[in-house]
């Protein structure tokens, strides 16, 4: 993993403000310092109150249901940070908003700029729909998840869980359950 540092450079007040929900000064760093968006930064218990990991600032906007546009900007400034999962559990941006069930046109708009990211595991195994079936997450954002590739419905993470038997664990709402068992009918067999 590449870190971005340029020894003439302070560090970004970006995150700060992300944590802040100042999305127009969120939006005034990102345009007057797109390196911003590159900066990676170490936040202790970003998943779990234990494990401290490394995440660029669209990992951080993608934990605090933030605004789509400010989600835009910082992929508009850093395309790449769709790509690059932090160093804990190795998770996309894209797991990160569904594990913190991310407004689903925030989900919606990073599956389409990103569509093989859905299918992309994190050190548990665990694909982004796993974590939108754990979590109360819209039908809209289930769907999403499958549009972009059915086969995630197939997909089992490390103790053999398909998104299906997570969604029935935590107590998806049936409209998810139906848009799992649409796209895979052998996962209630």
């Amino acid at each position: 993993m590449l870190h971005f540092t340029f020894p003439h450079m302070k560090r970004s007040q970006l995150p700060i403000f992300l944590f802040d929900g100042d999305w127009a000064a969120a939006l005034a760093e990102i345009e007057c310092h797109p390196y911003a968006a590159r900066q990676w930064s170490t936040r202790p218990g970003f998943f779990d109150g234990e494990h401290e990991s490394s995440v660029l600032p669209l990992h951080v906007a993608c934990s605090l249901h933030t605004p789509l546009h400010v989600v835009q900007a910082l992929v508009e400034a850093y395309p790449e940070a769709l790509h690059m999962p932090e160093t804990a559990f190795k998770r996309l941006p894209i797991h990160v908003a569904t594990q913190f069930a991310e407004q689903p046109d925030v989900i919606k708009y990073l599956v389409r700029e990103d569509r093989a990211s859905a299918l992309e595991p994190d050190i548990l195994g665990r694909l982004p729909i796993h974590y939108a079936c754990s979590n109360g997450s819209d039908p809209a954002v289930v769907k999403a998840l499958l549009a972009a590739n059915t086969a995630s419905a197939l997909y089992a993470d490390y103790n053999g869980w398909l998104p299906i038997h997570v969604a029935i664990n935590f107590g998806a709402s049936t409209e998810v359950v139906k848009e799992l068992i649409k796209a895979c009918p052998t996962s209630v067999a």
